[in-house]
């Protein structure tokens, strides 16, 4: 089973407040599961885990259906509202400490404070190109894949880099060895 920190899960109930008011949350609220409403309603701890699939894939899923024309475009703007909360927030000493290429060094370590099992590498890392390798993930989703994505961007443009883009060059989806995110900047 795949789990999702309190980290990630604490952001969806953010998400959609900031983005689609009181409104769109009392319209999501009827379309999740008991456990999930009761548990997007009270305090969510950061370092509590969750079901993946029933704490993210899923909400995310009725996000997608309620608010967005495809599941890849709600992921990639939560992706960027979790790295906003977590990056300026959270994990803000994680970006303060040097480089876009120190950043992606780094990266890699991040993951598992989100996803279990979870492990990545930095396979290149050099200057305005970079390539991380999301090796282990039981269960993966193309909800993760983008949310991952999404993170990426934002943290890139958190850290300063100026025309970033983040793109999916490989997926465990497809059974390869990896899901591949390839990070370009200026």
């Amino acid at each position: 089973m795949s789990e999702v920190s309190g980290l990630a899960v604490v952001t969806i109930p953010k998400f959609i407040k900031e983005r689609f008011g009181t409104e769109g949350w009392e319209q999501l609220l009827p379309n999740l599961e008991k456990n999930v409403k009761e548990t997007f309603e009270k305090t969510i701890l950061v370092n509590d885990w969750f079901d993946l699939d029933q704490f993210m894939i899923r909400p995310m899923q009725e996000v997608a259906r309620l608010f967005y024309e495809n599941e890849q475009e709600a992921a990639l703007d939560l992706g960027k509202f979790s790295a906003d909360f977590g990056l300026r927030g959270v994990l803000k000493v994680f970006v303060k400490m040097g480089s876009i290429n120190y950043f992606v060094k780094r990266a890699a370590s991040v993951i598992p404070n989100y996803y279990r099992p979870a492990a990545m590498e930095v396979a290149r890392n050099e200057k305005g190109f970079a390539e991380i390798r999301l090796t282990e993930f039981t269960n993966m989703h193309p909800i993760v894949e983008y949310r991952i994505q999404g993170w990426m961007q934002r943290a890139f443009e958190i850290c300063g880099a100026s025309e970033s883009r983040v793109d999916i060059t490989g997926s465990l989806l497809k059974n390869e060895d990896a899901t591949v995110f390839a990070m370009h900047w200026k």
